[in-house]
């Protein structure tokens, strides 16, 4: 199976650290240097990685929350497919390229978007290649949020087909937080069982 056949990287940002490439330093702007570990040089499989692939399919994330952070909009849309999807935080967002597009034009224009900062990125590539799927924590102004989706390979270059953001809860405060979203949560539900007919 595929899944079962992953090449798993981990990375921390910050400085990045890539698991499973080469040892070697990149330089880019924000970055003076990425130190590479190589604990599967050729992968958990003998998939043989790209010595430089983990880190450019991570310096698209990169690329991403920057642009947001910077309020460049084609930018940030930019490294997005077509078709891609990213999911909010509300369990009402499930927002199609387009229709985030035009959501957040208007915060682009007034030059306030958002800023996420990975600080700690794990990568998962497919036998080929040619897919990566990713979780990452970030810094937000919602303080600790988790970041995943899938990205795929165009040439030497990455996009963004799905991103998630979801907000990280610590299990002591649980209950708390249930409790808080306990009456929306139940109201949001009654809906949904009402639009597809749940029982």
């Amino acid at each position: 199976m595929l899944i079962k056949r992953m090449l798993i990287i981990h990375l921390l940002a910050a400085p990045i650290i890539l698991v499973g490439v080469a040892c070697d330093a990149i330089q880019t702007n924000h970055q003076k240097a990425a130190h590479q570990k190589a604990a599967h040089p050729n992968g958990e499989n003998g998939v043989e990685v790209p010595q430089n692939l983990a880190f450019k399919a991570s310096l698209t994330l990169d690329r991403y929350h920057r642009a947001a952070a910077e309020v460049r909009f084609d930018d940030y849309f930019g490294l997005m497919t077509d078709s891609a999807v990213f999911v909010g935080t509300d369990a009402g967002e499930h927002w199609r390229k387009s229709a985030f597009m035009e959501y957040a034009r208007p915060h682009f224009d007034k030059g306030k978007a958002w800023t996420m900062r990975a600080v700690e990125r794990h990568l998962h590539f497919s036998v080929d290649s040619q897919f990566v799927w990713f979780e990452e924590l970030l810094d937000t102004r919602m303080k600790l949020c988790r970041g995943s989706g899938v990205m795929s390979r165009h040439g030497q270059d990455w996009l963004i087909e799905q991103y998630v953001l979801s907000p990280t809860v610590p299990n002591s405060l649980m209950k708390e937080v249930i409790d808080t979203k306990r009456h929306y949560d139940d109201s949001l539900l009654n809906e949904i069982k009402i639009k597809y007919n749940i029982k």
